[in-house]
C-alpha cells in the first residue's frame, strides 16, 4: 500500500477549498488590497496576479486580517507586476501606499522583502501580508484602542493520568528505529481502530477517527501500540507527517519535553497547511501568525508569542508541532561584536626634552649643524 504524500501541488490549490472547513470571517481588521492588472503582454504575468488572487480567496477567513479587493485609489497596499511604470509605483508610494511586486524575471527582479518570484507558493504570499501588517502599524483602518485579539484555544484535558507526551513519544521512537517492514496498531474496545506503519511513514484510519485526531478529541495520551498486521484495504493511507503534528499540537500546552523556553528556534520552511489544516478556524489563524513570526525572525517561544499577538499556550503548541515535524532548528542570536576599549597612550618623552632628543638624532644621522 502507498503512502499519501507529504506535498501540495500548486495546481491543486482551488480544490483544497472544497475539502476545507468553513471559516468565519477574520475577526480582525479589514485591510484593502488592490490588484493591477499587469501593463505586459506577457502570459506569466498575468498568471502571477491570477495566483496571488487565488491564495487570498482560498485563505479568506483564516487569516488575521479580513482582506477585500478594491481599485488602487481606495487600497491599503498594491500589487503589481514588475512591469509595472515606476512612476506609478512612485506616485502610489507617495500616497502612502504599500507596493508588493510580483516578478516574472528572477534574474532582473530578484526575491525581496516586497518582492515575490512566480511561481510562489501559498505561505509566501502569507508571510509576506503579515510583513505588510507589521509595517502598517497603527494605520487608521486599525482602532489604535482595540488590539487583536488571541485565537481561543479550546481546553483539551486528558481523560486518562497518563503522560501526555507519551503517544508522541512512541511515535518519536518509532522514527529512530525506522523499521518499515513492523506494523503497529492500536486497539478500543470493538477492537483495533488505528495502524502504524513502523518508520511512521503512514498511518490508516476510518474518517470518524481521523477527524477526532485532527481536532483534537481523541486522548492519544492513552493510547497503547501494539505489535499488529496491515491495516485492512479498504482504509486510506494518510501521512505521518500529520499524525505527529496532530498529536502533538494536541498533546499539551505546555512546551515539549524537548524544547526549552530559553532557546531561540528558527523556522526551516513551512508546514503543509493544505494537510495540516486546523479543525478550527480561529486555531488555523493562530498558526499562521506563529509560523509566520517565526519564519520573519528566529525567537524564544516567549518573545514568538508576543511577536504572534497571541497566548504562550497558543504559541507552544505551534511550536511543538513544528518541532515534532522537523521543521524548526535551534539557533543562535548573532553575537555582537566586542567592543574595542582603546587606552589612550602618550608617548614617551625623551630624557632631556625635544630639544636633546633632536640633537641625538642629527648626530645618529651624522647630520652637521648647531643646535
Amino acid at each position: 500500500m502507498a503512502c499519501a504524500g507529504t506535498g501540495v501541488d500548486r495546481r491543486r490549490l482551488h480544490a483544497a477549498v472544497s475539502t476545507r472547513q468553513s471559516a468565519a470571517p477574520g475577526s480582525g481588521p479589514e485591510r484593502r488590497i488592490a490588484l493591477i492588472k499587469p501593463s505586459a503582454a506577457e502570459e506569466q504575468a498575468g498568471h502571477a496576479v491570477q495566483l496571488f488572487d487565488s491564495v487570498l480567496w482560498v485563505f479568506k477567513g483564516t487569516t488575521r486580517s479580513s482582506w477585500v479587493t478594491t481599485p488602487a485609489a481606495a487600497a491599503d497596499i498594491i500589487v503589481v507586476h514588475h512591469s509595472e511604470p515606476a512612476d506609478i509605483i512612485a506616485r502610489w508610494r507617495d500616497e502612502g501606499k504599500h507596493i508588493v511586486v510580483l516578478s516574472t524575471d528572477e534574474k532582473h527582479h530578484p526575491a525581496g522583502p516586497r518582492t515575490l518570484v512566480y511561481p510562489f507558493p501559498a505561505v509566501k504570499v502569507l508571510s509576506m501580508l503579515e510583513h505588510v501588517e507589521a509595517e502598517m502599524g497603527n494605520n487608521a483602518t486599525v482602532a489604535p484602542s482595540a488590539p487583536v485579539a488571541a485565537a481561543p484555544i479550546k481546553p483539551r484535558v486528558s481523560s486518562s493520568n497518563a503522560d501526555p507526551w507519551s503517544f508522541v513519544e512512541a511515535l518519536r521512537t518509532l522514527r529512530t528505529v525506522n523499521n518499515s517492514t513492523l506494523w503497529l496498531m492500536c486497539k478500543g474496545p470493538q477492537g483495533p481502530f488505528l495502524w502504524l506503519r513502523g518508520d511512521v511513514g503512514c498511518y490508516y484510519c476510518d474518517s470518524a477517527t481521523a477527524g477526532a485526531i485532527r481536532a483534537g478529541t481523541l486522548d492519544l495520551s492513552g493510547l497503547s501500540l501494539q505489535k499488529g498486521t496491515p491495516p485492512p484495504g479498504n482504509l486510506p493511507a494518510r501521512s505521518g507527517a500529520e499524525l505527529f503534528w496532530f498529536a502533538t499540537y494536541h498533546a499539551s500546552a505546555s512546551l515539549a519535553p524537548w524544547l526549552n523556553d530559553k532557546t531561540v528556534y528558527r523556522l526551516i520552511r513551512w508546514p503543509d497547511l493544505g494537510r495540516v489544516r486546523a479543525h478550527d478556524a480561529a486555531e488555523l489563524t493562530t498558526q499562521i501568525r506563529v509560523v509566520a513570526a517565526l519564519a520573519a525572525e528566529a525567537s524564544a517561544p516567549a518573545k514568538l508569542a508576543t511577536r504572534a499577538q497571541t497566548d504562550m499556550d497558543a504559541a507552544a503548541r505551534t511550536l511543538n508541532a513544528l518541532a515534532s515535524c522537523a521543521l524548526i532548528e535551534t539557533t543562535q542570536p548573532t553575537p555582537t561584536a566586542p567592543k574595542v576599549t582603546r587606552t589612550e597612550r602618550s608617548a614617551p618623552t625623551p630624557v632631556g626634552g625635544l630639544k636633546q632628543f633632536l640633537r641625538n638624532m642629527r648626530k645618529h644621522l651624522r647630520l652637521g649643524g648647531t643646535s
